[in-house]
């Protein structure tokens, strides 16, 4: 069988082929011409140039592919305008839809976002039957796509399973860098009263639930929500890591209103000119909410998340002092 993930030198990615590689699939992957794929040629990786907006690169790429995982995507983190994000995440996800009905694939499991939710209400679990209500670019841009796909398995019986992850953390998680230095210089403010919830998964689970995406039959046109074991409370995430790295104690929480208003003001001129106000996103994360129920992903998919919170930093933040990142 011959897999193709988009998307692979990413954070997820790197894992998820470190997985199929050693489950000895044939793993085939769509990479942009300047990325370092290095790193996956001694896993016997075949590697495609080409872009996720190029088509007939992606088509070339989804050629005799079973099982397809899109991956690909821009996140706010990293800086794009709304047309990058539309562009990347929906045309892109576009085309692989396109790509994966002409080759046939017998699985499109797209890796989509729990930010399609927005901010959720207080102490209320989020399910596949909560209605997203995304309200930052990215979770908008990743909702447009997860329309398109549906749509193509409506009107066209695109073989495609939805997998709505939590923030994962694991060894590589660069995205969560920034975080462990400012909590490990004693530099870190809480906004608000962190009693806010929120989830975050290990690595490995995740990768678990996306191979389970692609495996499990029967489960076409479905959405299914990754997670880790246990939702956290923000200031108990925040002191965990502290933890880990051996930080010194945290300075007072910062109070709430300013931040709402600053981040307030970032959506209303994304809606106006199409980009943000700097760190706006990870306001966004202080201040929001996000548990989820993972009742339909154990029961359908036999999902079960092994590692902890607690479990998950470490290992995280063990990874970064072994590459002397902190």
């Amino acid at each position: 069988m011959t897999v193709l993930v988009t998307g692979a030198t990413g954070f997820i990615g790197r894992h998820l082929i470190e997985r199929l590689t050693a489950e000895k699939v044939h793993v085939r992957v769509l990479a942009l011409p300047e990325e370092d794929t290095s790193a996956l040629g001694h896993r016997g990786v075949e590697i495609v140039r080409g872009d996720v907006l190029d088509y007939q690169s992606v088509q070339q790429a989804a050629s005799n592919c079973q099982r397809i995982f899109h991956l690909a995507a821009r996140t706010e983190a990293s800086g794009p305008s709304k047309k990058d994000l539309e562009e990347v995440n929906v045309q892109g996800t576009a085309n692989v839809a396109r790509a994966a009905l002409f080759a046939g694939a017998g699985r499109l499991v797209f890796c989509t976002s729990g930010a399609v939710f927005g901010r959720a209400i207080k102490n209320r679990s989020i399910s596949e039957a909560t209605v997203p209500i995304p309200d930052s670019p990215y979770g908008q841009s990743k909702f447009a796509a997860e329309q398109v796909l549906l749509s193509y398995h409506q009107r066209n019986g695109l073989p495609v399973v939805l997998a709505r992850t939590s923030a994962v953390l694991g060894p590589g998680a660069m995205s969560w860098l920034n975080l462990f230095r400012t909590i490990a210089a004693g530099q870190f403010r809480l906004i608000g009263d962190g009693h806010n919830h929120h989830h975050v998964a290990d690595i490995g689970d995740i990768v678990d639930g996306l191979v389970l995406c692609g495996s499990v039959t029967g489960i076409e046109g479905r959405t299914y929500i990754l997670a880790g074991a246990e939702s956290v409370r923000l200031r108990d995430l925040v002191h965990t890591i502290g933890e880990a790295v051996g930080a010194p104690e945290l300075p007072a929480n910062l109070p709430a209103g300013p931040f709402r208003l600053y981040e307030t003001a970032s959506r209303y001129l994304y809606a106006w000119i199409g980009c943000r106000l700097p760190r706006a996103d990870r306001i966004d994360l202080y201040l929001g909410d996000r548990a989820f129920d993972l009742s339909q992903s154990r029961r359908e998919l036999g999902y079960s998340p092994k590692v902890n919170t607690k479990e998950a930093v470490h290992r995280t933040a063990a990874w970064f002092k072994e590459h002397g990142c902190i």
